[in-house]
Formats: C-alpha cells, sequence, structure tokens
C-alpha cells in the first residue's frame, strides 16, 4: 500500500477481480475500473447513486467501467442482504442495473413483496425471478462479495476500488474525480 496521485490509498485490487458475469456500466475496454461495495439500504449508498454516479458516468463517458458488489450490513439494515440477493437475480435476467436503479429510488422499502413489484417495474419475469430468489445461488454471490471485500479492508458502505486505489465513505464528487483523473494519467502512462 502506498499513497498514490489523488491523495487515495492504493491497495492490491483483488478486490476488483473475478468480475466475470457481473454487470458493467462502461466499454470492458476502459482504461479506468471503478468497483463499488454497496448496501441498498444505506443512505449514503442511495446518494451516492442518485448524485454522483450518474455524473461520473456522464463525465467519463468510455474511460470507465463500473462494476457493483454487494455489502449489505444486516446489522444495521435488515432488509438490505434480501435486496441484494433479489438484484443478483436481476441480473440473472439482464436486468441489474434497472433493478438497482429502482432500489436506490425505491419509496416502498425493501420488504419482499416490495422487491417484487420492482421485479415487474424492471421487467423480470416473475416466475423465474421467483426461483432465484428461492435458490441458494444469490446468497452465495452475496456471501462471497462481502467475504472479499472484508478481505480488501471494506467494513461500511459506499466503498470503492477504482484502479487499485480505494476511497471510503460518502466523499464529494471533486474527490471521485480527483481519484479518476490520477488513475487515468496513470493508465495513460503504462
Amino acid at each position: 500500500m502506498g499513497e498514490g496521485r489523488g491523495g487515495s490509498r492504493v491497495v492490491y485490487s483483488g478486490a476488483m477481480t473475478e468480475m466475470e458475469g457481473r454487470s458493467v456500466h462502461g466499454p470492458e475496454d476502459a482504461p479506468v475500473t471503478i468497483v463499488e461495495y454497496t448496501d441498498y439500504q444505506c443512505s449514503f449508498c442511495r446518494r451516492y447513486n442518485r448524485l454522483i454516479l450518474p455524473q461520473i458516468l456522464e463525465d467519463y463517458d468510455g474511460q470507465v467501467r463500473y462494476l457493483v458488489r454487494h455489502f449489505p450490513l444486516a446489522q444495521l439494515h435488515p432488509e438490505a442482504a434480501g435486496a441484494a440477493e433479489a438484484a443478483v437475480c436481476a441480473e440473472r435476467q439482464g436486468q441489474f442495473w434497472e433493478y438497482h436503479d429502482l432500489l436506490f429510488a425505491q419509496e416502498r422499502g425493501l420488504s419482499t413483496e416490495s422487491l417484487l413489484t420492482y421485479a415487474d417495474q424492471a421487467g423480470l419475469d416473475p416466475g423465474e425471478f421467483t426461483r432465484c430468489l428461492a435458490s441458494d445461488e444469490p446468497a452465495r454471490v452475496v456471501f462471497d462479495d462481502m467475504e472479499r471485500g472484508g478481505t480488501y479492508g471494506v467494513r461500511g458502505t459506499p466503498a470503492f476500488f477504482i484502479n487499485g486505489r480505494v476511497v471510503y465513505g460518502a466523499q464529494p464528487l471533486e474527490a471521485f474525480k480527483r481519484t479518476i483523473d490520477a488513475a487515468l494519467e496513470e493508465a495513460e502512462g503504462n
């Protein structure tokens, strides 16, 4: 670990590996990869996803590949794990981002009934979605995300890995831009 340009700690980016089969915003070959560890009941995550993420995706269009890992903090947010598992099931139907956005825009909470309503709004196959939720797979994916995040220092949400730089917590847009700009500059130098 060390200090990177932009002031963020540079860490081994194992938290950013094994992302096959995950939904991605942006091109696969983008010079910057951002992995967000999130909790769907976290108010800071909700604020970030409503205000900052769209700006990052717009400002760095074509330069950023963006992925999400689940990190529900069940002790604080009892419905977060179920929401994360539902997002995994939406991803299996190719509708992760639509469902993800509905979860963060939610007005009805994250009860099982609400998760089914959001699935309907996202255009998911209800039978397939229900079968997925009843299986062990979504819980396994969420557990694996949490274990990986914990191994690399994630203790709360939101947490971000940006080309090996870690940014914890609710930060202003400018903090993300500094970190992304430093990662872009580094990528151009390689």
